[in-house]
C-alpha cells in the first residue's frame, strides 16, 4: 500500500508527533495512491499502459498503418 502523508515521518513538527493529528482510518481512502499485490501495482500499471505512445506522431500515416493488429506483432518466447 502506498499512501500520501502530509509531513515526512522524520520531521520534528508537532503535527507529526501528536497522535490526535495523525491521519485516521476514514481518511485513508483519500490519501491512498496505489495498492500492489503479487508484484503488480494496480493504479500505476493502468496509468503507465501505453504511456510512450504519442498519437499525434502517427496522424500523418494512412489509416491502415495507424492500426496495430495481433498478426502485426512478433515476440520471442
Amino acid at each position: 500500500v502506498v499512501y500520501e502523508t502530509p509531513h515526512p515521518a522524520e520531521a520534528a513538527l508537532y503535527g507529526t508527533r501528536c497522535p490526535y493529528l495523525r491521519p485516521r482510518w476514514r481518511e485513508l481512502p483519500a490519501r491512498l495512491l496505489d495498492v500492489g499485490f503479487g508484484g503488480r501495482w494496480w493504479v500505476l500499471g493502468a496509468r503507465l499502459r501505453d504511456c510512450d505512445v504519442n498519437e499525434e506522431e502517427f496522424q500523418g500515416l494512412p489509416e491502415r498503418l495507424r492500426r496495430v493488429e495481433t498478426h502485426h506483432l512478433r515476440s520471442h518466447r
